[in-house]
C-alpha cells in the first residue's frame, strides 16, 4: 500500500492535467455489460479454485478478459473492430507521454531500491546487478499475462466506460479499484497463505493492496489521456519490481 500510494504521488507529480473526453452514446449500455461480466467472471474464478477447476488461469484470462469482451463490445457498439481497440486505448503512446511513462518507473525503482535497502533483511549493491538482470525477464512475463489482460478490462473497459457514463474519471478510477480488488477475493480466499480461509483478512489484504494499485493504474491511465499501453507497461513493471527484489533478498 505504501509503495501504491507513492506511485501515485510519482504519476501526480510527472504528468500534467488533462482534458478528459467522455463517449457518452451507448455508455449505459456498455456499463451493464462490464458489471454484468466481471460478475460472471468473479463466480467462474470462485468455482474454479474452490473446486480446483481449471477454468481460470493466465492464458484463459486472454479469452474471459479480453477477446469475449472486446468481441460483444464491438456487437454493442456497433462499430469496427479497430475503431473499439483505439477507444479502448490501444492506441500509439506519443513521445512525451513515453518520457513521463519512463520517469514514472524509474522513479519508482528508486524508492523500491531504497526502502529494501533499509533493515536487517536488506538490498547490498552486490544485489543489484542480478536484480536488474532478471527485472526484463519478469517484465516480459507480466506484460503478456495479468499485465494486459487485466489492464485490458478493468481500466480498457470498465473504468472507461464509468467515466463515460458518470463524467467523473476520479470516481471511476475509485469504483473500479475497488473492482479490481475483489477480483483478487478468490486467490486470497483460497490460495494466499497468509489470508487463506479468512473472509476478513482476505477483504483487508486486497483492499489495501490491489484497490489501491489500481487506483495508481486506473490514475496513469487517465492522465494518459487513456492511452493503455501507459498502464500495462505500469502494471507490468510493478509486478516485475517486486519479483525481482524478491530473488535476490536474503533469504528471500
Amino acid at each position: 500500500m505504501f509503495f501504491s500510494i507513492i506511485l501515485m504521488v510519482l504519476i501526480f507529480m510527472v504528468f500534467r492535467k488533462q482534458k478528459a473526453v467522455y463517449a457518452g452514446e451507448g455508455a449505459k449500455t456498455e456499463i451493464i455489460f462490464s458489471l454484468s461480466w466481471y460478475l460472471l467472471y468473479f463466480a467462474l474464478a470462485m468455482i474454479s479454485i474452490a473446486y480446483k477447476i481449471n477454468i481460470i488461469n493466465e492464458a484463459a484470462n486472454w479469452l474471459f478478459l479480453v477477446l469475449l469482451p472486446l468481441l460483444i463490445l464491438v456487437w454493442l457498439k456497433r462499430g469496427k473492430f479497430k475503431e473499439t481497440l483505439r477507444e479502448i486505448g490501444l492506441r500509439r503512446i506519443d513521445k512525451k507521454t513515453g518520457i513521463n511513462m519512463c520517469l514514472v518507473c524509474i522513479l519508482y525503482m528508486a524508492v523500491l531500491v531504497f526502502v529494501f535497502s533499509l533493515g536487517d533483511n536488506k538490498l547490498v549493491m552486490a544485489d543489484l546487478p542480478k536484480m536488474f538482470i532478471r527485472l526484463p525477464v519478469f517484465f516480459g512475463v507480466m506484460f503478456l499475462t495479468a499485465g494486459f489482460t487485466e489492464e485490458f478490462f478493468f481500466r480498457g473497459i470498465v473504468q472507461r466506460c464509468v467515466a463515460n457514463l458518470l463524467k467523473r474519471p476520479y470516481i471511476a478510477i475509485v469504483f473500479t479499484s475497488v473492482l479490481f480488488g475483489l477480483y483478487h477475493f478468490p486467490f486470497a480466499y483460497y490460495l494466499w497463505g497468509q489470508t487463506a480461509g479468512s473472509v476478513v483478512d482476505s477483504l483487508k489484504a486486497i483492499l489495501t493492496e490491489q484497490a489501491v494499485t489500481g487506483c495508481a493504474l486506473g490514475l496513469i491511465y487517465h492522465k494518459s489521456n487513456k492511452n493503455l499501453w501507459s498502464s500495462i507497461i505500469l502494471h507490468a513493471f510493478i509486478n516485475a519490481s517486486i519479483m525481482a527484489i524478491g530473488t535476490v533478498l536474503p533469504g528471500a
